[in-house]
């Protein structure tokens, strides 16, 4: 099926869900979103924000009970918290209602796929998709399938994430995303040398900002050590590895701020305190942030032509199939 302007149907709660819409209607779509309060607004300041003259038509429901028109949705993106309980129950509301040609996709970021469609009547047409806030702006989107998820659709999702959403999407065939794994290494080792008194919460974030904040948006962790030198990183891990967190907790700390973020949502305490209005100033500059950061980065493409073929196979795979081939 070509997903080229098809109706879409978005589902959840949270920050994310306008920014989601924003991206949709920016492509095109006639967008359904079902979330207890109206984002239509949000979406409106979000668009002005990012400087979009042009949005396409959008409906806002309270309730995806009962609801036939979500029938004429060719997909349907779903953002729930992640609890398997809370993912299970969206889905079988989502197959109540979808026809069974509909493309469920669904945001997983430490439940495997399998997991997620063992909750469910037809599991080839799950997939797991990750969106990073502001969607509307930024390249992120990480694709997840594995050897039950329909290929066809999989494949014209993809295609529908780079031409249309105008993103910069990756595929993951294991079932499994990769961003979080990555990010909570990072913080892990973070939490580890602030218990340890090494740094104070400001320094590490002086440390990520000024120096990967700085060469990640252009070239990731790869192909930095490529333009840097792979040899000296090497060098550095082989001493640094052996003295790296192997924590398998979360800190104490954290622990008490997820709970007061719980509570209190967003304008909540965390690392650093602010009042509402700090907040939604800091919000808004990095909306702004954003988008500058979005126009930087297409002026600095990231090279074409330098990956394996297949979609998913890893350089040590590539590596070994070329040396077969001599």
């Amino acid at each position: 099926m070509n997903y080229l302007k098809c109706k879409v149907a978005v589902i959840g709660e949270g920050n994310m869900i306008p920014s989601v819409v924003c991206c949709l209607l920016r492509a095109g779509h006639q967008v359904k979103s079902f979330t207890s309060r109206d984002p239509a607004g949000e979406v409106r300041r979000l668009a002005e924000i990012a400087g979009f003259s042009c949005l396409g038509n959008g409906e806002w429901e309270k309730n995806l009970e009962g609801h036939p028109e979500l029938a004429d949705c060719a997909i349907v993106v779903a953002l729930t918290p992640e609890k398997m309980e809370e993912k299970a129950a969206m889905l079988r509301k989502i197959e109540k209602v979808a026809n069974q040609d509909t493309l469920i996709a669904l945001n997983s970021e430490s439940i495997t796929l399998d997991q997620l469609q063992d909750q469910m009547q037809l599991p080839s047409r799950l997939v797991g998709l990750n969106w990073t806030y502001p969607a509307h702006q930024t390249l992120f989107a990480e694709v997840i399938a594995n050897q039950q998820t329909d290929t066809e659709m999989t494949e014209n999702l993809m295609t529908l994430v780079r031409e249309t959403w105008d993103k910069d999407p990756y595929l993951l065939k294991r079932g499994m995303g990769i961003r979080s794994r990555l990010m909570a290494a990072m913080a892990r080792e973070a939490f580890f040398l602030v218990d340890q008194g090494y740094v104070e919460v400001a320094d590490i974030d002086r440390a990520c900002r000024n120096d990967p904040g700085y060469y990640l948006p252009f070239a990731g962790n790869c192909r930095y050590m490529d333009l840097m030198g792979t040899f000296i990183y090497g060098i550095v891990m082989e001493d640094l590895n052996p003295e790296l967190s192997r924590a398998r907790e979360i800190p104490d700390q954290f622990n008490s701020l997820m709970e007061i973020s719980l509570d209190q949502g967003r304008t909540s305490q965390g690392f650093y305190t602010h009042t509402v209005d700090e907040n939604e100033k800091l919000e808004l500059s990095f909306l702004e942030f954003s988008r500058e950061m979005r126009s930087l980065m297409d002026r600095y493409p990231f090279p074409k032509g330098d990956y394996p073929e297949e979609v998913g196979v890893t350089a040590k795979q590539k590596n070994t199939s070329n040396n077969h081939k001599k």
